[in-house]
């Protein structure tokens, strides 16, 4: 028990990094005069949407029980974060053009 409670707040202060990483992110993006360019919107629209997913993972993934549900939910899990990492990457990219 005491490793699924280590892992869910690891898996949670993971979450709120990336959180953390996005909202900087978007508040660079507003403050240096970047939200009105349409690249920028559409970067900060995935990276909103990544991050919805990844959220909707986790809390899949911690619901989850059984092999083959708990082994659907790490793949989503996973997907998930290597799409928000997509996505940040990709709304660092637009605010440097």
């Amino acid at each position: 028990m005491a490793d699924t409670n280590a892992d869910a707040l690891r898996r949670a202060a993971d979450l709120a990094d990336i959180t953390t990483a996005c909202e900087e992110a978007y508040a660079d993006a507003s403050r240096e005069g970047y939200a009105d360019n349409p690249t920028v919107i559409a970067s900060v629209a995935a990276l909103k949407n990544a991050h919805a997913e990844l959220v909707f993972a986790d809390a899949n993934f911690s619901a989850a029980k059984g092999f083959f549900r708990l082994t659907g939910a790490v793949w989503r899990a996973d997907r998930a974060s290597r799409a928000a990492q997509a996505a940040y990457v990709g709304l660092r990219a637009a605010i440097a053009q």
